[in-house]
């Protein structure tokens, strides 16, 4: 069991872990929100744009998460079996690794921006809306690389509460600097779409830039010159586990990116309720969400300890409780939903659709909870390959076949797409729920 005498023990309870990842995450929900919201007011059409855009904003972050998923995972379990000279090198690999795919991504990003949005077919407004936000925010993918990795050293050294700490300072400069943007303060010029991009942009900067400073005051070992002299296998090995964990969220983005292509047929009615009915459905599984990050961190540091029975109980447990609040919340929003939607539109046939998908979404945030749970303790004791696989199946045999069947075909249009992300969601969760408890992942050895 835990030692609460010994500081990273103590740092590694889950509730330590937990609740500063809740808060950041509430707090990353709460800027793209306030993109939305504050965007609505200068334009519904702006809205579709970013609903589109975020999608592959999405994509770029789930590739640049493809150094910091490694890197957690075996900073776990190298500061779980006392191995902290490995745990270093893993820290000081990852930033090397962080910085060459972050400057891949923002070449791509620059490059492929005008091309991406002539593939959606967008309304000419909303096309020109959805290039600017994506060539601004998709250029500085470098910085938002290197914070990643730089808030996975700090979390997997079990200070959580750092980078939550950083993100609410800069969260706040960023909504400072969509105020600025959209309400002319200061006697300044309304610069719309592209000076939220640069707010969201610059803030990212920052935050880079304070985590960075704060990975040193916590004493944190980073000798970056020394990055020549670590293995190459421990380079492999962050990649090894990176590319197959970005495997299924990048397939996950990839197909998100096919539904909210099928979306964009529907109509911009459909599209514009798909978007508000997404950035509302985060409060959900925003508990769910912290408790699955933090129990991948606990877990990759319980199987490093051999403490496979314990950590067995504790996820189950960590389920349970995160199944009851998801529901809930997802029950309170479909409440109070006409309330929440007169705050974004005031649009009939919009407000109609959404929702109908707030109601829906009680079904698919029940299902989501198994994988944000399960998904990650299996990911944190090193079985990673299998999640992948099913996730490939589930989400273009299940998700996106099911959206086109329903939606499209059967002419149930938004709604069909909702209820055909629930069933990828129920589908994956079962299996997934099923294979933590049978401890097969147990037979997987990282380090």
């Amino acid at each position: 069991m835990l030692d609460k005498s010994n500081p990273i023990e103590r740092r590694m309870q889950i509730t330590t872990l937990a609740w500063p990842i809740l808060v950041e995450i509430l707090l990353r929900t709460a800027i793209s929100t306030s993109d939305v919201f504050m965007l609505s007011g200068y334009s519904d059409l702006a809205v579709s744009a970013i609903g589109v855009i975020s999608q592959i904003i999405f994509f770029l972050m789930i590739i640049s998460m493809m150094v910091s998923t490694g890197t957690g995972i075996l900073i776990g379990q190298y500061n779980g079996s006392g191995r902290t000279q490995q745990s270093t090198d893993v820290a000081v690999a990852s930033v090397v690794l962080g910085g060459i795919l972050g400057l891949g991504l923002s070449l791509f990003a620059f490059f492929a921006a005008n091309p991406i949005v002539i593939m959606y077919g967008l309304e000419s407004d909303v096309a020109t809306f959805a290039y600017d936000y994506l060539i601004i925010t998709g250029s500085f993918t470098l910085t938002v690389t290197l914070g990643i990795v730089f808030s996975t050293i700090l979390r997997s050294n079990g200070y959580s509460r750092t980078p939550m700490i950083v993100n609410l300072l800069t969260g706040g400069l960023n909504i400072f600097g969509n105020y600025c943007a959209l309400y002319q303060p200061f006697g300044l010029p309304v610069y719309g779409v592209q000076g939220v991009a640069v707010a969201t942009a610059f803030s990212q900067v920052i935050n880079t830039i304070i985590l960075w400073i704060m990975i040193h005051r916590k004493h944190i070992a980073l000798p970056m010159m020394s990055f020549k002299k670590i293995p190459q296998t421990t380079y492999k090995k962050i990649m090894h586990i990176g590319v197959m964990n970005a495997g299924e969220m990048l397939s996950y983005n990839l197909s998100q990116m096919v539904i909210v292509y099928l979306v964009v047929r529907m109509g911009t009615a459909s599209l514009t309720a798909f978007t508000y009915a997404q950035n509302i459905a985060r409060v959900s599984f925003a508990f769910a969400l912290a408790v699955g990050q933090a129990s991948q961190i606990q877990t990759s540091y319980y199987v490093g300890k051999k403490w496979i029975e314990q950590i067995l109980t504790r996820v189950q447990i960590y389920f349970l409780v995160s199944f009851v609040v998801s529901v809930a919340l997802t029950c309170i929003v479909f409440f109070f939903r006409y309330e929440l939607l007169d705050i974004f539109t005031q649009d009939p046939e919009v407000i109609t659709l959404t929702a109908g998908l707030i109601a829906g979404s009680i079904l698919v945030e029940a299902g989501r909870v198994f994988n944000l749970v399960f998904i990650s303790a299996l990911k944190g004791a090193g079985d990673i390959k299998f999640p992948v696989q099913l996730g490939i199946l589930s989400m273009w045999g299940v998700a996106v076949s099911l959206t086109y069947l329903l939606g499209v075909q059967f002419g149930f249009g938004v709604l069909g797409a909702w209820l055909a992300l629930a069933a990828d969601e129920w589908v994956r969760g079962i299996i997934m729920a099923r294979r933590w408890r049978s401890k097969v992942w147990t037979k997987f050895n990282l380090i």
